[in-house]
């Protein structure tokens, strides 16, 4: 569409203007006079009003032809208002290789519409008949008007004047070729003024564009790495927001064909309601509101509807269609981040779980394994799980030649307990006296080796200090009584020590020599220790 254009041009020449336009077929240019100067009285109009007047309604810029404004340096307060300055208002009608001829010959040059007025112009210059004579006769050989053409009377005023004055005129034909050319040539260099200014305007508004979309690019990006659905509304929002300059926007989050909840800076009574109903009617990824300021737009992501925009009272309504199309081409991407973010947590309580259920087959396993290595009643090792620990601790004694010993501890008269007491009781017993093997030597490998006989490995230990343990074991039996449901119970037990010394080359034949030390208390009469290999009578060393 071409711009409209407003013509301020002197009142003398808007008959010779308009008649050039018509002939120009300058339909979008509308032509505005302002009074002559030169039949006003000094200092009456400067022509500020014509300069300062913004274009009129309907026009984009005006042209303001000025060949008597003594002021015309300053640049008029409206930038769509541009000043055509002139040397003499009559360059409108021809150029200075006719007019400056006609001077120098002498001549004194009018215009038709100038003529009109010929007698006013004489009394504002100060004239009477008698000293207008006098001053045209003395400065002009003769009157020349430059005739366009356009007003069959201006002859006549020009031979009124003439006789007026006592001075011989003329005319000269100059017709509205040249004032066409200038007014065409004036037209042209606004509207290329005008494009220049459009273009740097479109330019500005494309760069502030394209900053928004790298803005909205870089956010885009920043959506991809945030992990909590929350968070990634509130960024889509500012995404929405920044792109189409409107901050009544309204996010529901969608779950199931439902609207679960909604995310608005300002939620209205029926918000709700509206965005089920377009949720519902919608057959495409948009709906137009109908108010027609503004649209819902779908958020999918694999043919699953993840949330509805809502962008309403859109600041430049004119523009929906172009904001519906740059919605539609991020909505998408806005789909994919809310769908990572849901993701996202799945696997994160995925992940919970599985740890959970790590957790508690770990429990379970050591569970299974204490239940698979110990013994249920007196919570000591059993004999396969000492045997797996006891092997390691003599491999390593005999590898580095340090003391180790075994130690076997069997209680007295046990089966005359159960058969007294009962097996309760006797289970009584059994824990009581592991009890107190712990207390002794709690860094040893203790176990239940069977029945009511049991065990310890004692590494780094060597003779005199297993038999002091052994005896030590064998008086807190003796001097303390088991506390059992039937009262306290005197408890002994008979007790054997084995070293690793010359001919033992397995942990089976150590444990054999504390079994026959064991053996051998019980042969002495029970309630007493015995050393493998060395006399009874004979003191430790």
């Amino acid at each position: 569409m071409a711009e409209t254009l407003c013509l301020r041009v002197c009142s003398h020449f808007r008959q010779d203007v308009e008649t050039a336009l018509a002939g120009l077929g300058a339909k979008d240019v509308r032509v505005q006079s302002y009074p002559a100067v030169c039949t006003l009285r000094p200092g009456r109009c400067n022509l500020a009003e014509a300069r300062e007047t913004p274009p009129p309604e309907g026009s984009d810029g005006a042209l303001v032809f000025l060949g008597c404004d003594a002021e015309t340096r300053a640049a008029p307060p409206d930038p769509r208002v541009h000043l055509v300055k002139l040397d003499h208002c009559i360059h409108l009608l021809a150029g200075s290789d006719v007019l400056e001829p006609e001077i120098q010959g002498g001549a004194y040059l009018v215009t038709a519409g100038w003529l009109k007025q010929w007698r006013g112009h004489l009394r504002e210059m100060g004239f009477d008949r008698q000293t207008a004579v006098e001053f045209f006769r003395e400065c002009s050989r003769e009157l020349l008007l430059l005739d366009t053409g356009n007003d069959a009377h201006a002859l006549g005023d020009l031979e009124a004047m003439a006789a007026y004055l006592g001075l011989p005129c003329r005319s000269r034909y100059v017709g509205l070729d040249y004032l066409r050319l200038f007014l065409s040539g004036a037209m042209a260099k606004w509207r290329h003024l005008a494009a220049e200014t459009k273009t740097r305007e479109i330019l500005a508004q494309a760069n502030r564009k394209v900053a928004d979309y790298a803005m909205a690019f870089d956010l885009l990006v920043r959506l991809s790495h945030i992990t909590d659905e929350e968070a990634t509304i509130a960024a889509i929002q500012e995404l929405f927001a920044m792109l189409f300059g409107c901050t009544n926007l309204v996010y529901a989050q969608v779950e199931e064909g439902r609207v679960k909840e909604i995310f608005a800076a300002e939620e209205r009574p029926r918000d709700r309601l509206d965005l089920q109903q377009a949720l519902d009617a919608l057959h495409e990824g948009y709906l137009i509101m109908p108010s027609g300021n503004g649209f819902f737009l779908r958020i999918d992501y694999r043919d699953t509807v993840l949330g509805l925009m809502l962008v309403r009272e859109i600041p430049f309504p004119a523009y929906r269609d172009q904001y519906l199309n740059l919605g539609l081409a991020i909505s998408n991407l806005c789909g994919l981040a809310i769908s990572n973010a849901r993701t996202f947590v799945k696997l994160q309580e995925a992940e919970r779980n599985l740890r959970h259920e790590r957790d508690i087959n770990a429990r379970l396993f050591q569970q299974v394994r204490v239940l698979a290595d110990t013994d249920p009643l007196t919570e000591l090792l059993n004999r396969r799980r000492f045997s797996e620990l006891a092997e390691v601790e003599f491999a390593r004694a005999k590898r580095y030649s340090t003391p180790i010993a075994v130690i076997m501890l069997d209680i007295d008269h046990f089966k005359q307990v159960n058969d007294t007491y009962g097996h309760a009781v006797g289970d009584q017993v059994l824990k009581a006296i592991s009890e107190r093997l712990r207390a002794v030597r709690v860094s040893d490998i203790l176990a239940r080796y069977g029945g009511e006989e049991l065990v310890a490995l004692c590494p780094e230990t060597n003779a005199r200090e297993a038999e002091r343990f052994a005896e030590r074991l064998r008086l807190a039996l003796q001097q303390h009584a088991v506390e059992t449901t039937e009262g306290p119970l005197q408890i002994p037990a008979s007790i054997g020590v084995a070293m690793l010394e010359g001919g033992v080359e397995n942990l089976d034949a150590l444990i054999d020599r504390a079994d026959q030390a064991l053996y051998a208390a019980k042969s002495a009469g029970r309630n007493c220790v015995r050393v493998y290999g060395r006399d009874p009578d004979e003191s430790p060393s």
